[in-house]
């Protein structure tokens, strides 16, 4: 007999399912119209919001006066606490998976609750509700102005919450990517498991291994980076601070983990204007007697300035929040542009780093070889080029582990055999260099070159390797021109020390070299707008022919100015 109920109850749920999906169907076109009745209403309500295309989904965007990623979350996060309590809804703030975007967890029972209060709320703004899947994308979306959202929305086990930001080209900003979401938490009674049962749940703890009080635990509907299982007695209110709100949570989610970065990190510019007429002349009058080297290695191309230091810098604000400082490294010069009296950063000369002997110096190899002694400078920093950006949000966990040691950059070009020659790139000659020094201190053969990205450095393997006394380093610091003689010192030499001296490990970088002097340049740009799938890349000019440098450069100021539109507080007003 309960054979018979249990098929009868599975084949009416079937049922159920399908007519629901044959209604939904019918309704479809319906609802479509009454949407686009209410968001042309808000239109004329607010003329700055506009329809977009985010992935397949259409939905609304309002411009920003400025972006940056993190408090685009942080915006997020506040526009559903602020909703949760106007509608005296208790919550709590979950350690998501995602490092970027903030998750709050709500029990289920008040899940209609939440939906009626944001609607209510929300109704006269762009703001968007969807349904997450598990892939941890947007199946299908809604807005807040919509009056009736999707019945997809409606039943989602997992929310997200935000606003499309837009650009002054009416260019997506952050996508979805800066949502808030909200999980619809159980009791574990509800969902559904018991002691010794071990085929009713899927999160990471069996239920051989639950106690008595499991009825009372709250359970998660996916995956978070502490646990999917709150018992009661693990349910004690803490506080997390998050853009500067308060956001209640439970004590075991607001612990430091092994994996979190905690000491400071500062960022390191070399810079340098080689089109003004003081520099240039200087710099020809000590020419002369450098170093047999490839045209390409000291030519223009790599002293010219085309505004990319700028480009960097909203880069990073916009991008990369958890840098603490920023130290720009140059000969006597400042860009224009640049607001030196700005927070957060500091102008060195060359002359605070370098000994007098080695001045002046047109060679990036040898002023790498001083920067460790920038006064004030973190114990543990990035050292990158203005022709290197942060493609995308970036945390401090992506160059460091938690206990400082370094994630590095390896590219899966090699260094080649033989001797350095001229005709060779710099960085193959200066790596080989640097193989004979490892090779004789640390027996081991080195192969591969670095990619264009920022780079974690070390003031302690710096100062170590140059208390080391090696002849190779002295050399390069008194090298004023790129020469086969050089080491590559940020880069190859830093790096394999602090390997082999246990201080670092190969990192995972997302990444794209682009050289603007190819004639795929443009299609290489058109697929950095399309794809924002890479944390870092680089725009770096080789050697560029002088006739074509105007048009390059107007497609890379075009493609920087859509990349990164807002000015950051490094600029003039």
């Amino acid at each position: 007999m309960s054979l018979i109920r249990s098929t009868a109850s599975r084949a009416w749920r079937v049922g159920t399912r399908a007519a629901r999906k044959v209604e939904r169907g019918a309704l479809a076109p319906i609802w479509r119209i009454r949407v686009s009745r209410r968001r042309a209403a808000l239109r004329r309500v607010r003329p700055d919001v506009v329809p977009v295309v985010v992935g397949r989904l259409h939905v609304l965007g309002a411009p920003a006066r400025s972006y940056v990623s993190t408090d685009a979350a942080a915006q997020s996060l506040r526009l559903v606490s602020d909703v949760l309590e106007a509608a005296g809804i208790p919550y709590f703030l979950v350690p998501g998976r995602d490092w970027l975007r903030h998750v709050v967890g709500v029990e289920r029972k008040y899940r209609s609750a939440f939906l009626d209060a944001a609607t209510r709320e929300l109704s006269g703004t762009p703001v968007y509700l969807g349904a997450v899947d598990q892939g941890d994308s947007l199946s299908v979306a809604g807005h807040c102005a919509d009056g009736r959202l999707p019945q997809a929305v409606r039943e989602a086990e997992v929310l997200r919450m935000g606003v499309i930001h837009l650009g002054p080209q009416g260019q997506v900003l952050g996508g979805f990517a800066d949502g808030c979401d909200i999980e619809f938490w159980q009791q574990g009674e509800e969902a559904g498991g018991s002691p010794g049962d071990d085929g009713k749940l899927w999160f990471s703890v069996p239920g051989s291994e639950l106690t008595d009080t499991f009825p009372e635990s709250l359970v998660a509907p996916r995956l978070n980076r502490i646990s999917e299982v709150v018992p009661s007695e693990a349910q004690k209110p803490a506080t997390a601070t998050v853009g500067g709100l308060q956001i209640p949570t439970f004590q075991p989610f607001a612990q430091r983990t092994v994996e979190e970065v905690s000491f400071a990190v500062d960022a390191v510019y070399t810079w340098v204007d080689g089109n003004e007429p003081e520099l240039a002349a200087k710099r020809e009058a000590y020419r002369e007697g450098s170093s047999a080297i490839a045209g390409r290695e000291v030519g223009m191309s790599r002293y010219t300035d085309s505004d990319e230091l700028r480009y960097s810098l909203r880069s990073l604000e916009m991008n990369a929040s958890f840098i603490r400082h920023v130290y720009l490294v140059t000969d006597g010069q400042t860009p224009s542009w640049l607001d030196v009296n700005a927070p957060g950063l500091t102008v060195v000369d060359h002359r605070d780093i370098l000994p007098a002997s080695a001045l002046p110096v047109f060679n990036s190899h040898a002023i790498e070889t001083c920067l460790y002694r920038i006064d004030g400078l973190s114990e543990d920093y990035l050292y990158l080029n203005d022709d290197v950006f942060f493609g995308r949000p970036v945390r401090a966990e992506h160059f460091f582990h938690g206990n400082g040691i370094a994630r590095i950059p390896f590219s899966p070009y090699k260094l080649g055999l033989g001797l350095p020659h001229s005709t060779e790139p710099a960085p193959n000659s200066a790596g080989k260099n640097v193989r004979r020094v490892i090779q004789k201190q640390h027996d081991r053969f080195i192969t591969n070159k670095f990619l264009h990205t920022p780079h974690p450095q070390s003031r302690a393997v710096m100062r170590e390797m140059v208390e080391a006394g090696f002849p190779e380093l002295e050399r390069t610091m008194h090298s004023r021109f790129r020469s086969t003689a050089d080491v590559a010192v940020a880069a190859t030499f830093h790096h394999h020390w602090a390997i082999l001296t246990g201080r670092a490990v190969p990192g995972d970088y997302s990444f794209r070299y682009v050289d603007v002097g190819r004639p795929d340049l443009h299609e290489r740009l058109a697929r950095l707008r399309k794809r924002n799938d890479v944390d870092f890349f680089c725009l770096n000019d080789v050697d560029t022919a002088v006739a074509a440098r105007d048009s390059i450069r107007r497609a890379v100021d075009g493609f920087l100015e859509w990349k990164f539109p807002f000015p950051s507080r490094f600029e003039r007003s």
